[in-house]
């Protein structure tokens, strides 16, 4: 069974490149040895943001895109003096990106939902043919049962894939959440984790439903937002979070049953002023 693959190119690493690259800035400072003010200024933050998250997505991360962004125009704007007469379209300008984004993703998401009705009404198609050709009443009663038993997972991952807010039963999960809230309740046994991205917003993800077996890895990005995940109790969760003025909690009520080896949950991901919460009931 394929699970997630955990990425190589580790986030956590990259951060204590960049603190120790602060550091050592701080500390010619203090030598008097000059280096330019805008290496520590407040848009190299969002650059540095940026940078990790693009590494951990493998550059396809539109929420590293865009912080990587900003921040480079704020510092060549305010750093280096360069007009670039945009200063009032800026927030505009970053509406319709996130629009396009959102229209792209929606289509991309409707595209697999008519791919999966095709293959039902093709499965459905050839398993009525094959019932008339063999003219056998058990054969025509099993390949109704399997027409049946492929149209109701369908339905399934057709629930898991519709709407963001809600019930889902697909396998993975893949919410966005730009200036909105979003809860969703997972009801998948065979969860192999997914990416969670909260911008200005919120998500509250409800797995105590689901179950998996091995190990799954679910990608967090948090800006000015918050994340609050709810995990059956005998789950390992391992939290590698780099969190930068923001706070993780886990608040998971204590048991005295053991936990489980073999369901390994691997948060990963950039918490940037905003929080992660983890709890159990």
């Amino acid at each position: 069974m394929r699970r997630n693959r955990i990425h190589n190119n580790d986030g956590g690493m990259i951060f204590g490149f960049i603190i120790l690259a602060v550091g050592v800035l701080i500390l010619l400072r203090k030598l008097d040895i000059f280096y330019p003010d805008w290496l520590l200024s407040w848009p190299m933050i969002l650059i540095g943001v940026g940078v990790i998250t693009l590494v951990k997505h493998e550059f396809k991360s539109f929420f590293g895109v865009m912080m990587l962004g900003l921040g480079m125009y704020f510092l060549f704007e305010r750093e280096f003096n360069f007009d670039f007469g945009l200063q009032r379209f800026v927030f505009p300008i970053a509406l319709i990106f996130v629009g396009i984004y959102l229209i792209t993703k929606k289509r991309k998401e409707q595209q697999v939902l008519n791919d999966i009705q095709e293959k039902i009404k093709a499965k459905s198609t050839a398993s009525t043919a094959s019932t008339e050709e063999y003219k056998i009443g058990e054969e025509y009663n099993k390949g109704e049962k399997t027409t049946f038993s492929s149209q109701a997972s369908g339905a399934k991952s057709y629930a898991g894939m519709s709407g963001v807010s809600g019930t889902s039963y697909s396998d993975s999960v893949s919410i966005d959440s730009i200036m909105s809230g979003i809860n969703k309740r997972m009801l998948t046994k065979n969860f192999q984790g997914g990416k969670l991205t909260a911008a200005f917003g919120g998500i509250d993800l409800d797995l105590t439903q689901s179950d998996f077996s091995g190990m799954v890895t679910l990608q967090v990005d948090v800006i000015f937002g918050a994340i609050k995940l709810v995990v059956p109790p005998h789950w390992d969760v391992r939290v590698e979070v780099t969190n930068i003025a923001a706070g993780v909690e886990d608040k998971r009520a204590y048991r005295q049953s053991e936990v489980d080896p073999d369901k390994v949950l691997l948060i990963r991901g950039t918490v940037f002023f905003g929080g992660l919460e983890i709890k159990s009931y």
